[in-house]
C-alpha cells in the first residue's frame, strides 16, 4: 500500500518547480526600491546594505531624565529606506520581514551586554489592534532575537490594559500622558531577574519607557530595551529640552 511518504518527494520537487516558474514570471521585488531582490524574496543587497546601522541610545533619550531602563539601544536609523520595510511590517501583513530583521538584529547583538538578559519581552499590543493588524510586530523582531541568542520571549506575561490608540500625531508629552498605566503584568507570571524590552521604533520612547516602570515596580532588577530604528532628532531634543 502506497504511503505519503513516498509521493512526498515527487510532489515537493513539482511544488518547487512551481515556484520557480512563478518566480521567473513574476520576479520578487525589493519592497524598498522595487527592483528584483537578490538577497530574499523582499529585500535586495544594495538596499539592505544601505541600512544604517545606528547602534547607540536614541537622541530623544534625553527626555527621560530618571528612566529605569539599564541599557538602550537602537539598531538602524529610521531613514526612509527603514520606514519603507516598517510600513510593511505594519500595513502590508509582512511580518516575515520582522523576523528578519530581528535576527539581524540578534546577530549584530549577540556578544554585547544588551543580550545579557534571561528573557525578552515584546512591547504588547491592546487586544483591539492586534485584531486589526492580526499579529504584534514587535513580537515577530523578538522571535528573530530569541533565535539569534537563545533566549525565551515571553509573549504573554504583560497585557496591554489601555486602547491607547496611535501616538503618531501627539507630541513628546502628550505621548508619555497618553500611555501612563497603559501596561499590567498578568497574574500568576514569574518574571525573571532581567529582562530585555522589544520595540520597533523608539520615538520619543514614552511606550518602551512605561512598560520599563511597569516591569520595574513589578520586581524587575535589570531592565534593557532594544528596538529596531530610531530617528536621528538631536534638533529636536536640544529645542524640547
Amino acid at each position: 500500500m502506497p504511503t505519503g511518504r513516498i509521493f512526498s518527494r515527487p510532489a515537493q520537487k513539482v511544488i518547487d518547480l512551481f515556484k520557480s516558474f512563478i518566480d521567473w514570471l513574476y520576479p520578487p521585488q525589493c519592497r524598498v526600491c522595487g527592483e528584483e531582490s537578490d538577497l530574499c524574496p523582499f529585500l535586495c543587497k544594495n538596499c539592505f546594505s544601505s541600512l544604517k546601522i545606528f547602534d547607540k541610545a536614541p537622541d530623544s533619550i534625553s527626555y527621560h531624565k530618571d528612566h529605569p531602563a539599564d541599557m538602550v539601544r537602537a539598531f538602524y536609523l529610521f531613514d526612509d529606506h527603514l520606514q519603507k520595510l516598517i510600513h510593511e511590517i505594519k500595513y502590508k501583513d509582512a511580518s516575515y520581514i520582522a523576523n528578519f530583521l530581528g535576527e539581524k538584529a540578534g546577530e549584530f547583538y549577540r556578544d554585547s551586554g544588551i543580550s545579557d538578559c534571561k528573557a525578552i519581552i515584546p512591547v504588547p499590543l491592546h487586544s483591539v489592534r492586534k485584531r486589526e493588524r492580526t499579529y504584534n510586530q514587535s513580537a515577530c523582531i523578538a522571535e528573530g532575537l530569541s533565535r539569534s541568542w537563545n533566549i525565551t520571549v515571553l509573549r504573554r506575561a504583560v497585557k496591554r490594559c489601555r486602547n491607547t490608540g496611535t501616538q503618531t500625531k501627539l507630541n513628546k508629552d502628550e505621548r508619555q500622558e497618553n500611555i501612563i498605566n497603559a501596561f499590567k503584568i498578568r497574574k500568576n507570571c514569574d518574571l525573571p531577574e532581567s529582562i530585555c524590552i522589544v520595540d520597533d521604533v523608539f520615538t520619543t520612547g514614552a511606550t518602551t519607557m512605561e512598560l520599563a516602570r511597569t516591569l520595574k515596580n513589578a520586581g524587575v532588577k535589570k531592565i534593557h530595551i532594544l528596538c529596531l530604528a530610531t530617528p536621528k532628532h538631536e534638533q529636536r531634543v536640544k529645542s524640547n529640552a
